[in-house]
């Protein structure tokens, strides 16, 4: 088997209602299949999830930490794809996904971090044509669909007007850091702060976030709805300031 490009690191604890749909998701991508791998990291047996995950070759790795950042690592400890991205169980890709990331990517040798924009569906799937009052699905403030930032120049930015790099970001992006299913990373990115991850029960979307941060290169923010992000009762925490 070649190497894949991407990794796709699934991520679910306890809870079977969402995953299959997830993992249908994943069967129903334009990329060709051996452009990327499927990683699935859970606790419990499901004969309709394992019946995908069997069918399509992915790997299964059980781990019972509640903490979100642990599963994560243990998928990247069993991934080998130069670009790593994320999928929660109860959040769905548009068939799309992947490709656009491989594109993104290839187009840019210093690419280290990918962000989606998101539609929101309910819990059976259907589409919130007005997402909840609490909940802003991301969006560039500037440009067009797709805007490219150099962090490194950013810094330099950062540095003359005292602030912090991250804080011009989101001035650029509302929700840049929002919802990991929406993310991607340049493994050597990821990997760097890799330890830090045993640490994290939530929150993993702003350690990716801000690790590409550290990383430096580019950021490339497209407002392509590429995510189904679904409400539901079991998926709202509170959110933390971004590490610096």
């Amino acid at each position: 088997m070649g190497q894949p490009y991407i990794s796709v690191i699934v991520t679910a604890y306890n809870r079977r209602k969402y995953l299959p749909f997830a993992l249908r998701s994943l069967e129903a991508q334009t990329l060709p299949r051996d452009r990327f791998e499927v990683i699935v990291v859970k606790n419990f047996d499901d004969k309709e999830s394992d019946d995908i995950i069997s069918r399509n070759g992915w790997k299964e790795v059980y781990e019972d930490s509640t903490y979100h950042g642990r599963k994560i690592l243990v998928g990247l400890e069993e991934s080998r794809g130069e670009v790593i991205t994320f999928l929660e169980d109860d959040d769905m890709y548009t068939n799309n996904r992947l490709e656009e990331i491989y594109r993104a990517f290839k187009s840019y040798d210093r690419l280290a971090y990918f962000h989606n924009s998101q539609t929101i569906i309910d819990e059976d799937g259907n589409v919130l044509e007005r997402p909840p009052p609490f909940l802003s699905i991301s969006k560039n403030l500037v440009g067009g669909s797709a805007i490219v930032v150099d962090v490194d120049k950013l810094r330099g930015l950062a540095k003359r007007y005292e602030v912090d790099a991250a804080d011009l970001v989101l001035r650029l992006r509302v929700g840049a850091y929002f919802n990991s299913s929406s993310e991607s990373i340049r493994r050597s990115a990821l990997e760097a702060n890799a330890h830090l991850l045993k640490e994290l029960q939530i929150s993993v979307d702003d350690f990716i976030f801000a690790s590409s941060l550290k990383a430096g290169g580019l950021m490339y923010l497209t407002d392509e709805r590429l995510t189904l992000y679904r409400v539901h009762g079991e998926n709202w925490s509170f959110d933390i300031d971004i590490a610096r």
